[in-house]
């Protein structure tokens, strides 16, 4: 019986040994893959973020003062890069631009009308908007 019970144990524990060294395995590959990713590509990625970012934050914030709080953001623009770069580095600056703007550019819209830094003809709709709703028969 207490053979029995021991070889069970045994295969039991032999058993979740291999599926934790199978698991072990697959990760270790899957996240080789993330790093393999080519130098130029990640430092057009991180300069492209670091402009976009900036850009977006003042075309958010400009577009507060001109529209209010009016949503005019149609397209990300298209960044500005040197033609003698890789097409890696080109690629990355891409990605990194459109995320880095439409990351900020939220930001800057919020941080001008938090201030209520916008148009005086927008200040007029939302002073008439307030007066309405306040008296209204609701």
């Amino acid at each position: 019986m207490g053979k029995q019970r021991y070889e069970r144990i045994k295969k039991t524990l032999s058993i979740l040994l291999l599926v934790s060294f199978i698991m072990f395995v697959t990760d270790a590959s899957a996240s080789a893959k993330q790093i393999n990713v080519p130098r130029n590509y990640q430092t057009g990625y991180h300069e492209g973020a670091q402009d976009g970012y900036k850009v977006g934050y003042n075309n958010g914030y400009e577009d507060c003062l001109k529209y209010g709080k009016e949503g005019v953001l149609k397209k990300v623009p298209a960044p500005a890069i040197k033609d003698n770069r890789s097409k890696n580095y080109k690629r990355g600056y891409k990605v990194g631009f459109k995320k880095g703007y439409l990351n900020s550019y939220s930001k800057g819209r919020f941080k001008c009308l938090k201030k209520g830094n916008y148009s005086a003809y927008q200040k007029q709709l939302i002073d008439i908007d307030f007066y309405v709703i306040g008296t209204s028969d609701y």
